[in-house]
């Protein structure tokens, strides 16, 4: 455990979720923040102990082990979610578009995804891979468009999108890559594609994500 000289402050890493702390959402159940624990990982990788606030700064000793992704120390109904660390990823898709009204009218096409940077997956592959799900469209337009082309230009994006897959992996380093270069919020990428990190409340992925999506729907991320 750590000693004393080489205390960091207390950040939150992850959730202690207790039973009280869901509820039902629709179809799906999801967690209050105000009802979690929060808890601070000890350790510069994937294992070591966590701690909660006043064990952390009272010097007390934690119960909950994290190893390798497993917790040990539980209760029953208990269980602990890394905090989500959230981006959105714009990507150039344009090539993908054959509508001759679509090409006609914009210059740059990008696909926009969120993820949680946390959640990597293994698709049959030594590499990992994250799970990105698709926001919608960003465009520029190719010359100066009227009200009503514009409109046009929407509702057909729109219709393609309907025909494509909401959600897909795509490789982690790749996604890295392509994060790695800044795109402010509401602007599109200088390149093929660029990202940027965002804060949410929620404390579990699938809340996250839902919270970004509700905000996409009155805004341009």
């Amino acid at each position: 455990m750590t000693t004393a000289t080489e205390k960091k402050p207390f950040t939150p890493s992850a959730a202690l979720i207790t039973e009280a702390a869901e509820f039902k959402d629709g179809d799906r159940t999801a967690v209050d923040p105000a009802l979690v624990t929060l808890l601070h990982l000890d350790s510069e990788d994937n294992s070591g102990w966590l701690y909660t606030r006043e064990e952390w700064e009272q010097d007390k000793e934690p119960r909950i082990y994290r190893r390798f992704g497993n917790h040990e120390g539980l209760e029953e109904g208990e269980r602990v979610e890394l905090l989500p660390d959230v981006w959105i990823v714009k990507i150039d898709e344009r090539e993908h578009w054959i509508a001759p009204d679509v090409l006609d009218k914009t210059a740059r096409i990008f696909g926009v995804y969120v993820f949680d940077r946390r959640q990597v997956t293994h698709c049959c592959s030594f590499s990992g891979s994250y799970y990105l799900s698709f926001l919608g469209t960003q465009w520029e337009a190719s010359r100066e468009l009227t009200d009503d082309e514009t409109e046009a230009l929407d509702e057909s994006i729109w219709e393609g999108n309907c025909q494509c897959e909401s959600s897909n992996y795509f490789d982690q380093r790749d996604v890295d890559r392509m994060i790695a270069k800044p795109c402010r919020e509401g602007f599109l990428p200088e390149g093929s594609a660029g990202g940027f990190h965002v804060d949410v409340t929620a404390v579990v992925t699938d809340d996250a994500i839902a919270e970004i999506e509700e905000a996409y729907r009155g805004s341009e991320l």
